[in-house]
């Protein structure tokens, strides 16, 4: 697996899609694991009063403009 240095503020309100084209929301925060060392989830950005949804980082198969996630 190829690693890549980015910024973090790169990482945020891009939007989120799953490989069918479905949108899920907007990236609005992530969850790092200290002793990995590494994000472990995205949360996603959800309507007011709504449930928090996350998505497992090992579901991202492409970040560019958008997240493509596999569920």
């Amino acid at each position: 697996m190829k690693i890549m240095a980015r910024r973090v503020s790169e990482l945020f309100d891009k939007e989120v899609y799953t490989i069918e084209g479905k949108f899920l929301g907007y990236a609005d925060d992530f969850i790092f694991d200290d002793q990995l060392g590494s994000i472990v989830a995205i949360i996603l950005a959800t309507e007011k009063g709504g449930k928090v949804k996350t998505v497992p980082y090992e579901n991202v198969r492409a970040c560019a403009d958008i997240y493509l996630v596999e569920l």
